[in-house]
């Protein structure tokens, strides 16, 4: 099934499912600590209620948040040992996953992640 009529079918799914949620199950549910980004992005997308909006809103920047740390620590383990191709891909991954979530980054975390980018530059 391709992705963008798997995308459709689960954002029609998942606006009758809201639609029949109560708010309080609704946060609930965005409470869960395994739901996904995708989501919650989608509940972003078909809600129009203020509460589950900003709830989901707060649960993104959160995950975001951990992913961003998680992506540091990384680095910062690694520190200059650029042994071996595996560390050296690994490496880059975190890279990418930074500059990925760069845009949704509080400014203290844009801070921290311009500077591992500057002395990868170098």
């Amino acid at each position: 099934m391709s992705s963008i009529l798997y995308d459709q079918l689960q954002s029609a799914a998942l606006r009758q499912y809201i639609k029949q949620l109560s708010t309080k199950k609704l946060q609930h549910l965005i409470k869960n600590p395994d739901i996904s980004e995708a989501d919650l992005k989608l509940i972003l997308k078909n809600t129009e209620n203020e509460t589950i909006k900003q709830l989901a809103t707060e649960k993104l920047q959160h995950l975001n948040s951990q992913a961003i740390q998680e992506s540091l620590n990384f680095i910062h383990k690694l520190g200059d040992n650029w042994k071996g191709w595996a560390t050296s891909i690994a490496r880059g991954q975190s890279i990418n996953e930074l500059k990925y979530r760069y845009k949704n980054a509080s400014p203290d975390e844009k801070a921290k992640i311009r500077d591992i980018l500057r002395k990868e530059a170098q």
